[in-house]
């Protein structure tokens, strides 16, 4: 099989599985918050958010870094993973310092401190995890990643149904979610025996030479998944359970797209390190077509739910989660930023321009920050989506200067306005019908805003065979 054949089925593979994963995360979410309440889903999400929040501080500055290098030099696989490994153990053990640090601080009750307790014991299992991911990422093998995926999903969501129905409240979900990570870890760990000699092979030497070249990763990582966190953490302070319940329904939804974007980035990650290396211009097209297709994509959901807050919201949710609707509104255009930011990050890892990144990451952690602490407390669930948004888009702007060099600023503005353009006309159509059935409204949707992106000239030959073509490898063969 080809490299672009290889990096096309990786793509695929990594969507199929996110795709699986995101579908059944968000079918159990929503029971949990039909089952437990607001105040109840509250403090599940703001357990599920520190745990995730602290595998990302964790390990994902390790896993970029160890899919970069595996994608390097596949020689050194074992001592790479061996030495990312070790780093991650290390930071495992420390993790549950500053994670008990702030339940003691902003004084959680009893039963959201036990289970943040007992999610630190899941910490170190879930790292390795992610490293495991990385590697079958950089030997171009994402189909063992949809695997774990499911495996995961189906023991989280099939445990977790029987444990809602029996009673069980946040303590029994959350030992829920740390067995399905330590039983994850197990499949990752024999489906790589499966394709490799995989075995422990550590090196001081080599592990001073990865923990050295991982300190910008890491910085660049923490300072970013710190600052897209602040909001649940600062509105569990200021506000309460009840507004983090509020706040993480209408995140749900954004969510739906964000795990899309974060396989599409991931899987194209190994290609853009190699793009880079051969050929400027196929760097340069790949960056520009994937831009494009990522407004196209977010662009008509933005305006589809700012026109029907309130109908999405019920679509799901029971009544009393009804104040969910203006927080999504405001939330719902940081799909646009979970495309676009993740992307033109790793753009400039690809280039070993991951300083660059970190500045990014610093500027959207100060202006987070700011914005967290002066919005919160004013305005609640509100003020804390739209300290997101502005923040996002302040590391967006960052972003598009650093990346100035291949006319990100450029594309990024002219066409993203053209199809800004056929949004708006699509959500003023939805206007018209907004309290039809569902299929109306999907129909008009679909019907406008295709249309629209012909008559704007959105749509391009080339962006349809990037598309139809893995992922736009092959359309780069010529």
């Amino acid at each position: 099989m080809s490299g672009l054949k290889r990096t096309g089925k990786n793509a695929a593979m990594l969507l199929a599985g996110t795709m699986f994963r995101m579908v059944a995360g968000f079918a159990f979410i929503v029971l949990v918050a039909n089952v437990l309440g607001v105040e109840g889903f509250g403090k599940y999400a703001l357990v599920v958010h520190y745990y995730e929040l602290f595998i990302g501080l964790t390990a994902t500055g390790a896993g970029i870094l160890l899919t970069r290098d595996i994608a390097r030099w596949h020689q050194q696989r074992d001592r790479l993973f061996s030495s990312a490994a070790v780093l991650v153990i290390v930071l495992g053990l420390l993790s549950p310092i500053p994670l008990l640090g702030l339940a003691i601080v902003f004084r959680y009750p009893l039963d959201t401190t036990t289970a943040l307790t007992v999610a630190c014991l899941g910490m170190i299992p879930a790292a390795i995890g992610v490293l495991y991911e990385a590697v079958f990422v950089a030997l171009e093998r994402a189909e063992f990643v949809s695997i774990g995926a499911a495996f995961e999903s189906l023991v989280r969501v099939g445990a977790g149904t029987v444990v809602l129905f029996m009673g069980g409240h946040i303590l029994e979900l959350t030992i829920v979610m740390v067995v399905s990570r330590i039983l994850l870890l197990l499949v990752y760990y024999f489906s790589l025996r499966r394709i490799c000699d995989h075995h422990w092979q550590f090196s001081w030497r080599t592990f001073k030479r990865f923990a050295f070249r991982s300190r910008v990763f890491f910085a660049e990582n923490w300072m970013a998944t710190i600052y897209t966190s602040m909001d649940v953490i600062v509105l569990s302070a200021f506000v309460g359970e009840t507004a983090v319940g509020l706040y993480s329904a209408a995140w749900r939804y954004v969510r739906l797209g964000a795990v899309v974007a974060k396989s599409f980035t991931t899987a194209v990650f190994p290609l853009l390190t190699r793009a880079h290396l051969e050929s400027p211009v196929k760097f340069r097209q790949i960056t520009q077509h994937a831009v494009r297709i990522m407004a196209m994509i977010s662009i008509p959901v933005i305006a589809g739910v700012n026109v029907l807050p309130e109908r999405v919201v019920q679509l799901i949710y029971k009544p009393e989660f009804a104040d969910a609707a203006p927080i999504l509104q405001i939330l719902i255009w940081v799909l646009l930023l979970e495309f676009v930011n993740p992307f033109l990050s790793h753009c400039l890892f690809s280039q070993g321009k991951q300083r660059l990144s970190m500045i990014v990451a610093s500027i959207g952690l100060m202006t987070n920050i700011t914005l967290m602490l002066t919005l919160v407390p004013a305005f609640g669930s509100s003020g804390a989506a739209t300290a997101c948004v502005g923040s996002g888009f302040m590391a967006t702007l960052c972003y598009l200067y650093f990346t100035r060099e291949q006319g990100m600023l450029r594309v990024f503005a002219i066409e993203t306005a053209r199809i800004a353009v056929a949004g708006i006309v699509m959500g003023v159509c939805l206007q018209g019908v907004a309290t039809q059935s569902w299929l109306i409204v999907g129909s008009v949707a679909v019907f406008v805003y295709g249309i629209m992106l012909l008559v704007v000239q959105a749509i391009r030959l080339n962006d349809l065979k990037f598309i139809r073509q893995q992922f736009f490898q092959r359309a780069y063969l010529q």
